[in-house]
C-alpha cells in the first residue's frame, strides 16, 4: 500500500511554523514540526521523512547547514530556507535546493513535489477531504 509523503520542518520562528504546517496540511501531506536541531534530530529517529525543509538560521547556534547533512544522511531531500539574503551564496553553494524569505506558498509545495518525482518516492498525497494532521 502507498504511504502518504511525509514531510520534516524545522523552523525556530512560532509563526512561521505553524504557517508551513497549514500549508502542508492543506497540501495533503503528513508532517512533522520542529523547533530546533534537537527536535529534528528525535523526529529523524522516530519516522521516515522524504523532505526536510530546514530554515538555516535557526537560534540557538544550530547550523541549518550541518542540519541539511543530517537530514540527507537519513534519505531526505532537503529543501534550505533562509530570509538573509547574506546567506544566498552559501546557499547556492550548497548543492540544496532553497528558497529566500518571504517566499510564495505554491513554490513551497511545487518544490516538494519536484524532490519527490526526483527521488521517485513510493508516497502520495493525502486527499485534501482528510484530516490527518500534524504531529508536534
Amino acid at each position: 500500500m502507498t504511504r502518504i509523503c511525509n514531510i520534516l520542518v524545522v523552523e525556530d520562528d512560532d509563526a512561521v511554523r505553524a504557517l508551513l504546517g497549514d500549508v502542508l496540511e492543506h497540501a495533503g501531506y503528513e508532517f512533522t514540526l520542529a523547533r530546533d536541531g534537537k527536535e529534528m534530530r528525535e523526529a529523524l529517529d522516530g519516522d521516515v521523512f522524504d523532505v526536510a525543509i530546514i530554515d538555516v538560521s535557526l537560534r540557538g547556534g544550530e547550523d541549518g547547514f550541518a542540519l541539511a547533512e543530517v537530514a540527507a544522511e537519513k534519505g531526505c531531500g532537503v529543501i534550505l530556507t533562509t530570509g538573509d539574503p547574506d546567506r544566498r551564496v552559501r546557499l547556492e553553494g550548497s548543492g540544496k535546493r532553497y528558497l529566500m524569505k518571504p517566499f510564495r506558498l505554491r513554490q513551497l509545495t511545487d518544490l516538494v513535489d519536484e524532490i519527490l518525482r526526483d527521488n521517485a518516492a513510493l508516497c502520495m498525497r493525502r486527499p485534501p477531504s482528510s484530516t490527518l494532521g500534524a504531529r508536534e
